[in-house]
């Protein structure tokens, strides 16, 4: 049985750093966008909605709370910010929308409860919010089952003083908490419906509940979406897969603790997350102010998302350690890099691999794995799949979520073998052998 060692953790310097570099992304992305947002003709995919910058600096500031009263320095950005937000979470148009949609009212208040929870009231929209909940039909509007556990984490936050009840107890398990996530055919919000269940429902890693399924089931499934997101260099939702650990209370991973040291790496070469909306040629064809709009609008999520993995790593007890090493031989992890490095594709986590202790490689063979099975599926290489299934035998991580979905995917393509001359030579390889 392999051992692991933690080192030391991360520096609490170096985090709170991070979140103030967050905070002050805040501080631009309200002044830039928070009154009309940002509309790109040319990419919809850089077009944002002033509502959602309002809401989701409404999130970061309140994640933001609890660390600010041990370091100063949060505190008084997150002042500043807060002081920013207020007229733009409770204007005219806020009234309007309350009044249009109580279907909505939740939504548009999102802003506006983060605020009164943080010691910023306004008594006159809790009472035009109390109104408007009250209203027929306030319940009549249809919901996404990942945006249910918003709605009831949103009902706490404005009313903590009705605590839990009311709650719906079936709520998480119906979530995407209580279901497996596809780690070769999911889609990014098959994963962010995840990552979103998770803040609601342990309300931003500050609540205990009760999980549909063990916590090892819902970090194995966890670690192997970080693995192909970190291998997509989707640092944005990395970041918000990276919440899982300490959401849950759990101890860093090797995978999570390697994850987050490749997105601070990047982040502090680019100067920011980079995120694939984020276009540079478009970036470099505007200039000025339009120019920093630009930027702000397709960048500002990743750097709240990392405001909000900082924020939860300066609790107490938290952090990430800075390394984990394993008292093991490192050949596994060399054997399944070569596999990976055959394709030609390089990630920005490659750079790193060759500079961390060969032991620590070991421990990172599930990630490994998971990336290689993942790359040989995307190119149909399923000759490839199943060396590396084979790996996971002799590894014994044949019980490996990205493991059993790949195999239980070869048994399912063996059944349509009449069908597909592909799936026939597969067959006809695994009775050669």
């Amino acid at each position: 049985m392999k051992r692991q060692l933690v080192e030391h953790n991360w520096d609490q310097v170096d985090l709170t750093r991070r979140l103030c570099n967050a905070l002050d992304i805040a501080e631009r992305a309200v002044r830039a966008l928070a009154l009309c947002g940002y509309k790109n003709s040319d990419d919809d995919a850089a077009s944002v909605e002033a509502e959602k910058v309002v809401s989701e600096t409404g999130l970061l500031l309140l994640a933001c709370g609890p660390v600010a009263r041990d370091h100063a320095e949060v505190g008084g950005q997150l002042e500043n910010v807060a002081k920013l937000l207020i007229p733009h979470a409770r204007n005219e148009r806020v009234a309007l929308g309350l009044c249009m949609e109580p279907g909505r009212a939740r939504d548009y208040a999102f802003a506006h409860a983060c605020l009164s929870r943080l010691g910023y009231p306004d008594p006159e929209m809790d009472r035009l919010l109390q109104f408007t909940l009250e209203a027929e039909v306030a319940s009549g509007h249809e919901r996404l089952p990942h945006r249910v556990p918003e709605q009831e984490w949103l009902r706490r936050v404005w009313d903590p003083a009705k605590g839990c009840i009311g709650d719906d107890a079936g709520l998480p398990g119906r979530s995407m908490l209580g279901r497996s996530i596809d780690v070769f055919a999911g889609s990014r919000d098959d994963i962010y419906a995840f990552t979103h269940a998770l803040m609601y429902v342990t309300d931003l890693g500050e609540r205990s509940v009760r999980l549909p399924r063990s916590r090892a089931e819902i970090l194995g499934g966890a670690e192997d979406a970080l693995a192909r997101c970190l291998d997509q260099q989707d640092y944005d939702l990395c970041g918000e897969l990276l919440l899982t650990w300490p959401y849950l209370a759990k101890r860093w991973s090797a995978a999570a603790t390697f994850a987050f040291s490749v997105v601070a790496r990047v982040e502090d070469e680019a100067g920011f997350l980079p995120t694939p909306v984020t276009r540079l040629d478009r970036y470099h064809s505007l200039s000025g102010e339009e120019r920093s709009r630009y930027a702000i609008a397709t960048a500002y999520h990743t750097a709240y998302v990392m405001g909000l993995v900082c924020a939860a790593a300066l609790r107490p007890g938290k952090a990430p350690p800075v390394v984990i090493t394993c008292r093991r031989r490192a050949d596994r992890a060399q054997t399944l890099l070569e596999f990976i490095d055959s394709d030609g594709t390089r990630a920005h986590w490659r750079d790193d691999m060759t500079k961390i202790d060969p032991r620590a490689r070991d421990a990172l063979v599930p990630m490994l794995l998971t990336i290689a099975l993942r790359r040989a599926l995307e190119r149909r290489n399923l000759q490839r799949v199943r060396s590396l299934l084979e790996c996971a035998l002799r590894y014994g991580l044949a019980n490996l979520p990205a493991a059993r979905q790949a195999a239980a995917l070869l048994r399912r393509l063996v059944l349509i073998a009449p069908l597909s001359p592909i799936t026939c030579e597969l067959r006809r390889n695994a009775k050669a052998e």
